[in-house]
């Protein structure tokens, strides 16, 4: 697969028109009917007056159709702009104002039966191929610009890693407004001849009949998220959907796959797994990791193919193997830059030209890159730099905890402070969660707290949107200062607060209870008691007095007292 162009895309088309190019629930679309669907596309394009280079914005739920208008811009030299069907009316409008689109498809236009042509086909390596908005406000949205060069690159990496080919099937489900969805979906497919298998979107309820297609399918790739391996890990009720003749590999995308799921995996369902790395910016893939010579070790983000890694560390210079620093890319699959974001761009490179990933990694003897964590989600309490992936590891190795995600929350006191969410697979508190966590980490990365939650809230491409996760723990700690009722006896109230804010069973606690006696108490625990009973007590204990209590006598002293001053 080397040598790719918009060309040889065409070509499949041409080569293999009994071929398969895309089964969904709703039917199948050959290769032919592929080819006739672009041609009558592209002279409605025409008929619009499109010249090269104008970009395409496509808001459309027909899965099909969004995929022909998507796959007609591209190989007529035009610049599609894939949203996802839901993406609500004020972004939609936004990114139309970004990109100034010559047509806005809301909806698969109808066959007017006008004939066609065929598509132009520019071979233009570093003219813009598409744009992919993966963040930003409905004011400022940021859009992705990949060239021909880039997304040529990434597919001749990924069909020659994979031995895909006009055998091949491809079960690939994600959004197709996410780079793997629509990269190593339908352009993997039409660059190799391949089949496209989609089923519908993966949902909880439904997954066996979701599991199920893939041997109804007879796919020889399935690719997905780790969010969707974790949930197939604890809910899947068989272990046979794979173990076909035609299966060849399971491969996770859009983030670092947890290494013991890995191996549950892979003793459970019995075919090979293969884990990628890569950003929006690289257009899918740049690391790889898995049993194939040219990738890095499991457990890892892999190894470079045809792309370069380095780790650099803050002073600017490189990294020796072992070292923690930012790891930057560099290569053909490397975006230019972002549309009409001159700023973003340059901060985004180093002088020297190497993308700037964000991540914090370390290089392996072995060639191998390993990710620590990213460097904006480092939470810097009082001075002190604590990895939340390193709480995430520590937590999920706890029986009940199936998902783990730390983030900072603000603190008058320390700054910053680590708050993690967990959602378990069974019953538990969060004393005992707390144990845990104090049996795995050093003391000063015990998160502040820990709170169960239903699900992590998560993007489109499975990542967790860790500001939405922040509101929703600031909102779960806010609930619980709520003021203890009144006929409640004081004295029991406050070991209730003392047990909750220690994370321990309240039967360990009584009025002797003192710092050097509870696991927990320590100083940033002490400070949160004080102010929790504030809270909860409505009176203001002060920092004298907050020093002087030396047990939880001391603080309902504290307490009593100031009550028979406070108007409440």
């Amino acid at each position: 697969m080397t040598g790719l162009s918009l060309a040889s895309l065409w070509q499949s088309v041409v080569r293999y028109p009994d071929n398969d190019f895309l089964m969904t629930p709703e039917g199948t679309l050959s290769y032919r009917a592929l080819g006739a669907a672009v041609r009558a596309q592209v002279a409605r394009f025409d008929a619009a007056n499109l010249a090269p280079g104008s970009r395409v914005l496509i808001r459309v739920a027909d899965e099909a159709g969004a995929i022909v208008l998507f796959v007609a811009a591209l190989l007529d030299g035009l610049v599609p702009v894939m949203l996802a069907p839901g993406t609500p009316d004020l972004r939609l409008h936004a990114i139309a104002a970004a990109v100034e689109p010559g047509l806005t498809y809301l909806a698969v236009p109808a066959d007017d039966g006008a004939g066609g042509r065929e598509p132009r086909l520019p071979e233009k390596p570093a003219a813009p191929a598409y744009i992919l908005f993966t963040s930003g406000t409905t004011q400022a949205p940021s859009g992705v610009t990949l060239t021909q060069c880039n997304i040529l690159a990434n597919l001749a990496t990924i069909g020659r890693l994979f031995g895909i080919d006009h055998e091949a099937r491809i079960f690939n489900d994600m959004v197709l407004a996410h780079a793997d969805g629509l990269v190593q979906g339908p352009l993997l497919a039409l660059a190799t001849g391949a089949t496209l298998i989609r089923s519908g979107g993966f949902a909880l309820a439904s997954m066996e009949a979701w599991l199920g297609r893939v041997a109804m399918t007879r796919a020889t790739h399935v690719i997905t998220v780790p969010t969707v391996w974790s949930l197939i890990d604890r809910y899947a009720r068989r272990d046979d959907y794979f173990r076909t003749p035609d299966c060849r590999a399971l491969m996770s995308v859009a983030a670092k796959l947890d290494p013991a799921l890995w191996d549950r995996l892979e003793n459970r369902f019995g075919r090979p797994l293969f884990n990628q790395y890569g950003l929006t910016e690289t257009v899918t893939s740049a690391l790889y990791a898995g049993p194939h010579p040219e990738m890095g070790a499991r457990g890892t983000i892999g190894r470079p193919v045809d792309c370069a890694a380095r780790v650099m560390i803050p002073s600017g210079g490189a990294a020796a193997d072992g070292e923690v620093g930012e790891l930057q890319l560099s290569g053909e699959n490397v975006f230019p830059g972002y549309w009409k974001n001159d700023l973003r761009t340059a901060e985004s490179f180093t002088p020297d030209g190497w993308l700037k990933t964000g991540d914090l990694a370390r290089r392996r003897a072995d060639g191998s890159y390993e990710v620590m964590g990213r460097i904006k989600t480092i939470i810097m309490m009082a001075g002190f730099l604590i990895r939340p992936e390193e709480i995430d590891e520590a937590m999920t190795a706890h029986p009940a905890v199936a998902e783990s995600v730390s983030v900072a929350l603000p603190n008058t006191e320390f700054g910053e402070i680590p708050v993690t969410a967990v959602v378990l697979k069974r019953a538990a508190s969060e004393a005992e969660l707390t144990a845990h966590a104090q049996s795995a980490l050093e003391p000063l990365k015990v998160p502040k707290r820990i709170i169960a939650v239903p699900a992590v809230p998560r993007g489109i491409s499975g990542k967790p949107e860790l500001k939405a996760l922040q509101a929703l723990l600031a909102r779960a700690m806010q609930d619980e200062q709520a003021p203890a009722a009144a006929d409640q006896a004081l004295a029991a109230d406050v070991l209730k607060l003392a047990a909750r804010v220690f994370r321990i069973d309240p039967a360990q606690l009584d009025l002797a209870s003192a710092p050097g006696k509870v696991v927990g108490w320590d100083s940033f625990s002490h400070v949160t008691l004080v102010l929790a009973a504030e809270t909860r007590f409505g009176v203001e204990i002060g920092p004298e007095a907050a020093a002087a209590i030396t047990s939880l006598g001391d603080l309902l002293a504290a307490i009593a007292t100031r009550r028979l001053v406070s108007p409440s």
